[in-house]
Order: C-alpha cells, then structure tokens, then sequence
C-alpha cells in the first residue's frame, strides 16, 4: 500500500470567481477577456486571504505529522483486510505525471493498493475535511520484466468533523413540532372550521409542510475565520486532526474488507435509497455510502459542506436505516 499526501500543510478552501463570466459572453471576445480577467484577480485575491487566514491553523499544527499519522492508521486498519496477505505501507509521492504502471514495475506484489489524502478547512471554516481516493489495482506481468496494472476497485472516503463552526442547521424534532403546531392554528381544519375554508387550509398546510422540510436556521455564533478551533492551544483542531486518519482508515478498511455493504444491483432501482447508513454513533456522527458510492463520515444534522456552500439534499435529506442484515453497526466506543 503506498500512502500519498502531497500538501505540506493544511490550506483553506475558497470559492473561485466566476464574476464577469456571463456578462462578459454578451460584448464578444472583448468582453469575455475582461471577465477572465476580473476572475482572476478576484481568485488571487481570495487565494492569498484564504493563505493568510490557513497560516495560524499551519502553525497550531506543527507538532504534528499527519503523514506519519496517516500512515499509522492506514497500517493498523490493513490488519482487518483478509485478502491482504502480505502487507506493507509506503508513505511516498509519486513524481508528477507519473503513471501507476511505474510503480507496479519495481514491487513484488501482486496487489497495489494507492491513497491519495488531502485535508483543509471549508471556505467558512466551518469543518475540517480529510478526503481519501482510493484505488487498488492488479499487477500483471507482460513479459520482458514489464507489467500492466489493472484497476480492480475504486472510491473515495470522506471525512467532515463535528461541525464545531456550523453555519446553518436544519429544525430539530421540537423545533419542527412547534412549525407544525402553529400552522394548524394559522390553518384550521377541525370541526369548527367552515367546510369551505378546510379544503383550502389543508392545501395550505400541505404547501407550507413541504417548505418546511428544507427550512435551515442559521447558527448563531459562526465565525468565518474559525477562531473556535484555534481556542485553547488549538483543542478541537487536535482533536479532529487526530480522529480523522482512525476514521478514514476505518472507512477504507470496511469498504475493502466487504463489512460496509454495497448497492444490491439486482434490486429495482427505485428500492435502493438514496443513502446508506453504515454506522452511526452516539454524538449524533454518521458514516453513509452516498448514492455514487463515497463514503461520508458528518453529523446527521450538518449538511454536506461543500466548496460553493452546503447541501442538505446528499447524505441528509433522504436518509434511510438500511436493513440490519446489510451490515448496520453502532458504535458508542468511537465518537
């Protein structure tokens, strides 16, 4: 298994420019030129504040290796893969450009396993993020000392912490309760209410209950630079940074390992949900196989975050407990 984690350092994201973009499509290649060049200097601008913002995160970090770290989960979650007979971690980079056949040319082994790990905080810092490709790959001889490599599997496995720094929410059980209560009030349909009015309240309930399945509410207290996870001599980053390789690791470990079920392909489609939950803990942590087959480690109450905001839709909105035989773990030993 060779380990790659090409960044030096943690490194906050940003949302690219796409300023200027169809605007400038309506005066012609002119105006298409000056819109690139209005991306450009907004990017750069968002670049170097998103370096200045990272650097204290950096600083908060450096006692510790994450790609040594890495390495050590990566090696103690191998223990747990049968076919993997003999085992051993690299922790290297591969030159730029290069192709996998390079690799598999100078080992011994049959089997090939490659980890991609990068990390960073999400534009608002309301996360940290860890995100592991995967891929394994079957060497084959070709004669004349060379081989052929042959991708077997591949995925990706996402981690998104506790989010300490959440921006917006959806309604809690009693929050939502409390919706519906008072649109039955603003609504009546009981016996008292005349039957002209009930036909039209029940519509309006109906429209109003479909809304509020989406409704957010934004988190008060959120700070975009991220303070919070540099208070206390940086505690929670330390935290996370420190959780987050035993849960990626975890994560690959179950998905080669058969112990995270996949898709029932010869199932009608529309009886596969959305979401699979695979494990769930007690502090309200999730890990979903999404509907394209990564796996998710978030809160079940956080959206996904993403680069250009966050989505309730994936790994949230449509989660379903999948059946106890396909594999449902619960975990109160892990966070």
């Amino acid at each position: 298994m060779v380990s790659q984690v090409q960044q030096e350092g943690i490194i906050k994201e940003f949302v690219p420019s796409n300023a200027g973009g169809s605007s400038g499509a309506q005066f012609g290649l002119v105006g298409a030129l000056i819109g690139a060049a209005v991306n450009t200097s907004i990017n750069n601008s968002r670049a170097k504040e998103a370096e200045t913002t990272a650097e204290p995160f950096r600083n908060a970090l450096l006692d510790i290796n994450t790609r040594e770290t890495l390495k050590l989960a990566y090696t103690d979650a191998l223990k747990d893969i049968d076919w993997a007979t003999h085992q051993e971690v690299l922790s290297e980079q591969l030159p730029e450009n290069s192709k996998t056949s390079d690799y598999t040319d100078n080992i011994n082994d049959d089997l090939l396993l490659l980890i991609s790990t990068r990390y960073s905080l999400k534009p608002n810092a309301e996360v940290i993020e860890f995100k592991a490709d995967y891929s394994t790959f079957e060497k084959k001889e070709e004669g004349n000392d060379k081989s052929k490599e042959k991708l077997i599997y591949q995925n990706s496995a996402i981690f998104q912490s506790f989010p300490y720094n959440g921006s917006v929410r959806r309604l809690n059980e009693e929050e939502n309760k409390k919706e519906i209560e008072n649109l039955h009030k603003k609504y009546p349909t009981d016996s008292t209410t005349p039957k002209t009015l009930i036909s039209r309240n029940q519509k309006k309930i109906n429209r109003a209950l479909a809304k509020l399945q989406k409704k957010t509410i934004h988190i008060v207290g959120h700070n975009p630079n991220g303070s919070i996870w540099l208070a206390n001599d940086a505690e929670l980053l330390h935290q996370e940074f420190a959780l987050a390789p035993k849960i990626i690791a975890r994560m690959i470990s179950y998905d080669l390992s058969g112990k995270y079920p996949l898709d029932i392909e010869s199932e009608n489609a529309k009886n596969i949900p959305d979401v699979q939950i695979l494990e769930e803990f007690d502090n309200g942590m999730l890990i979903t196989r999404e509907k394209n087959g990564h796996l998710l480690y978030k809160h079940k109450e956080a959206p996904l975050y993403l680069t250009y905001g966050e989505n309730f839709e994936e790994g949230n909105n449509n989660i379903y407990s999948w059946p106890a035989h396909a594999g449902l773990l619960h975990n109160p030993d892990l966070p």
